[in-house]
């Protein structure tokens, strides 16, 4: 990590518009046509991930670790949901974030994520010995 690594209390955005890759009806048969759970996790871990390699060094990486997802409210075709990502706990080289996310019209989720920052060889090494 860099010295001037994630504090305490510093957040970050990301958002997406929802489109039929986003449905919950991709991943169940006969759910509707709204942004599903997993596509509203895939978008907090992306936002803290992206945000959090902003700050490894080279040969660095984070990998996610555990997310709770609280989806409250669903979210049709092209609205746009926003995650908000703040840092919680920040001890090297683990990372505790919560967020919260909304569309347009309301607040539709919150929880928290763990993220940890590892070497990406050794990391891709014990991988690949499961291969």
């Amino acid at each position: 990590m860099t010295n001037e690594g994630p504090q305490v209390g510093d957040e970050v955005q990301g958002s997406l518009v929802v489109g039929p890759e986003h449905f919950a009806s991709v991943i169940v048969d006969g759910t509707p046509d709204v942004f599903s759970t997993p596509s509203l996790g895939a978008l907090v871990e992306k936002t803290a991930a992206e945000w959090l390699h902003g700050f490894v060094e080279s040969g660095q990486t984070s990998v996610g670790a555990q997310i709770t997802i609280n989806h409250t409210a669903a979210t049709p075709e092209g609205k746009r949901v926003t995650v908000t990502v703040r840092v919680e706990e920040a001890e090297a080289p683990r990372y505790e974030f919560s967020w919260t996310a909304a569309d347009e019209a309301e607040g539709v989720g919150n929880g928290t994520h763990t993220r940890f920052v590892v070497d990406e060889a050794r990391f891709l090494s014990r991988v690949d010995r499961k291969r």
